[in-house]
């Protein structure tokens, strides 16, 4: 997504005076971490921000920026905004922009919000290291009134003592990074990306109900030399959508969460089609026979090992130990904040389900998940998928020779292109590695293509020939990473 370029400007003055940046300290609201379910403690505590913009114009020929602020928090270790009101538009009769920029002091990362993406958001930023970030409130000619009134920060604190569920004497493992495992916050666990249909997330079911679920991180960096997290750029980062979580908690074994995240803010681009990578599920953990089980997430680490690894991804392997109605257990290194991981057969190449509780201890035992055959986290993947992961769906209008026929794509990736294909031939398998996927119909025509607006709905119109009475089309639409359902249709 380009981002049009604004420039400060004496047009600051002309809002409304602004509360200057004021934090109240609350009282610190610490995560608990569970000793089964594997959680991670984020250290943590919400400071009030009253700050109000006011209201502010753009009166000029060019973008610029209308209002700015610096927030500073002098101790803490990271930065998270939540706004009470953000009004940046539409105005009628115009398709000027505006928006937020948020800068971080520390290593200069820099999130834009517009008035989709912060509601997207949840009327909140990313989060950002270091204890300071500038906002600015951009604005292009022929904008409106914009303003922005503040709420609250969430802001880090250093790190405290861990719980570990290591399978016999030392933690053995390793860092890695593997493109398909994010770091999920604001409660610490691990998600991971999947095969449905929009290629979303799983995670532990407690992730949620113990705590926030809401933003997914990729590509972490490893944490600073005391262990406090350290937080990818926004282009890395996120945003959950509430509407499509499914969750369910109740013991080892009926733990589980299918959830889903909306593109990003500036990118524009889905999870997968940034990551280019996902897990293949297995449709039931399989016996035990020897299997070699990987487990790779977010955990926390002790002095044992160098403290830049503490929530940073790591990864061990070790023996596939049990499975039991829809438990599985394995002797395979966790600690909390690997709550979600996958559980990877090694053997096989496939994820056979949810890490979600510690069990290891120095002389033995096992660590715990549910097995991906779980007929409710069945039932969330293929009967009731809901919110960004509802499947990219087809309706083909009735076909007449000679006159129009429309084709329409929902729950596509919101303003990404949506390829129109159809076959004379029938159902059958073709390639197309433009675009990472495989369509269902043979010897493909490309019929036409449209833009998805923000609501994933994409349409197209062709009139049909006077000659094609008679004639069977199969049809399918296709965007970067997902194929749409084949609808077949005769023509009149």
């Amino acid at each position: 997504m380009t981002q049009p370029t604004f420039q400060p400007s004496a047009l600051q003055r002309l809002c409304r005076s602004g509360v200057s940046a004021l934090a109240v300290v609350l009282t610190g609201a610490m995560l608990s971490t569970s000793v089964q379910a594997q959680t991670a403690d984020i250290p943590q505590h919400d400071e009030t921000l009253l700050i109000d913009s006011g209201w502010c114009t753009n009166s000029t020929g060019s973008a610029q920026v209308i209002w700015s602020d610096l927030i500073e928090f002098p101790d803490a270790t990271w930065v998270r905004l939540y706004f009470d009101q953000v009004m940046l538009g539409p105005w009628e009769g115009t398709d000027a922009r505006a928006m937020l920029r948020i800068t971080s002091l520390d290593d200069f990362a820099v999130q834009h919000l517009d008035a989709v993406t912060v509601q997207q958001w949840g009327l909140s930023s990313a989060y950002f290291n270091g204890n300071a970030v500038s906002v600015e409130l951009l604005a292009e000619p022929g904008a409106g009134p914009c303003r922005v009134v503040f709420d609250h920060a969430t802001v880090g604190e250093p790190v405290g003592e861990v719980i570990s569920s290591i399978c016999g004497p030392t933690d053995d493992r390793l860092p890695s990074e593997e493109l398909k495992t994010c770091r999920l916050l604001s409660i610490g666990c691990t998600g991971w990306l999947i095969d449905d249909p929009h290629h979303q997330f799983l995670t532990a079911g407690h992730c949620k109900a113990l705590g926030d679920l809401s933003v997914a991180e990729f590509n972490v960096p490893l944490s600073d030399g005391s262990g406090n997290i350290r937080h990818p750029g926004p282009e890395d980062q996120y945003s959950v959508d509430n509407s499509s979580v499914q969750y369910h908690y109740v013991t080892i074994g009926d733990d589980y969460c299918y959830f889903g995240c909306f593109p990003n803010s500036e990118t524009g681009l889905t999870a997968y089609q940034a990551q280019g990578e996902h897990f293949t599920l297995d449709t039931a953990a399989p016996p035990v026979q020897g299997q070699t089980i990987r487990i790779t997430g977010f955990g926390t680490t002790d002095n044992s090992v160098p403290r830049e690894w503490n929530q940073a991804q790591k990864t061990h392997t070790g023996q596939y130990y049990l499975h039991s109605g829809t438990q599985i257990g394995y002797q395979t290194d966790t600690s909390g904040g690997n709550s979600g991981s996958p559980v990877f057969n090694e053997t096989e190449g496939l994820a056979i389900g949810i890490h979600t509780h510690g069990g290891c201890y120095n002389g033995g035992g096992y660590n715990s998940g549910t097995a991906i055959e779980h007929p409710g986290l069945q039932a969330a993947l293929l009967a009731s998928p809901r919110g960004v992961c509802a499947p990219f769906d087809l309706a083909v209008s009735d076909l007449f020779a000679g006159q129009m026929a429309t084709v329409t794509a929902t729950n596509a990736n919101a303003s990404s292109m949506v390829y129109f294909t159809y076959s004379t031939r029938g159902t059958g398998a073709t390639e197309v590695p433009a675009l990472g996927v495989r369509l269902s119909i043979a010897n493909p025509v490309l019929g036409g293509s449209s833009m998805a607006d923000n609501t994933g709905r994409a349409e197209l119109q062709r009139r049909l020939g006077n000659g094609l009475g008679g004639i069977t089309v199969w049809v399918q639409a296709a965007q970067a990473g997902m194929t749409s359902d084949v609808v077949s249709k005769r023509i009149n």
